[in-house]
């Protein structure tokens, strides 16, 4: 298959549109024919070797690195566990984030847990589905419910989401990936 990689980090110019191996399905995991990636911070975070953080929480990359955690497309195979999918679903999701380097969507296929997928809804196309996993999900995280306990180590105080029943809510950046999915979720 060809997929994009990087074989050190560094900027763009260090990506590769090469032949890779194809992903092989493991157990709890569908095959997907990407139809559209989508391009998240954390790709370009993962790119340049993560510099912004301090060396002792770089975490270690295997090189070639294919990034990509956002995917929208078809299901080629079905691990024989897996029974939330068939052949010829068309699915959607981020694909084991936060990932280091793991073979991801950038590419012709991705093997993928079927846990980190979902029915692409039916109105929305590959390239519409594949930029809404993270940022409806930061969206959601922010306005709804966190999902789950974790602190996050760069921030002192743990986020939790404010009530928004009666309130005004100001998205500042309501033209980006994150800011129009939080504008419709204040607004829903």
């Amino acid at each position: 298959m060809k997929a994009i990689r990087f074989h050190e980090f560094g900027a763009p110019h260090v990506l590769r549109y090469e032949e890779a191996p194809t992903p092989v399905t493991k157990p709890g995991e569908v095959l997907v024919r990407v139809k559209a990636a989508g391009l998240n911070p954390p790709d370009w975070y993962l790119r340049e070797g993560y510099k912004a953080l301090p060396p002792e929480w770089r975490p270690s990359v295997t090189f070639p690195a294919i990034p990509g955690s956002d995917v929208s497309g078809i299901v080629e195979k079905v691990a024989d566990d897996v029974t939330a999918f068939s052949v010829g679903d068309e699915v959607f999701g981020m694909i084991r984030f936060p990932s280091f380097g793991e073979s991801l969507g950038y590419a012709e296929y991705v093997s993928a847990p079927a846990s980190d997928l979902a029915a692409k809804p039916r109105h929305l196309d590959h390239i519409h589905a594949a930029a809404v996993p993270m940022s409806g999900l930061t969206a959601w995280q922010f306005l709804i419910e966190l999902g789950h306990n974790e602190q996050n180590p760069l921030q002192s105080e743990r986020h939790s989401p404010v009530p928004l029943a009666g309130k005004s809510v100001m998205i500042n950046g309501a033209a980006g990936g994150v800011g129009h999915l939080a504008l419709q979720l204040a607004k829903h």
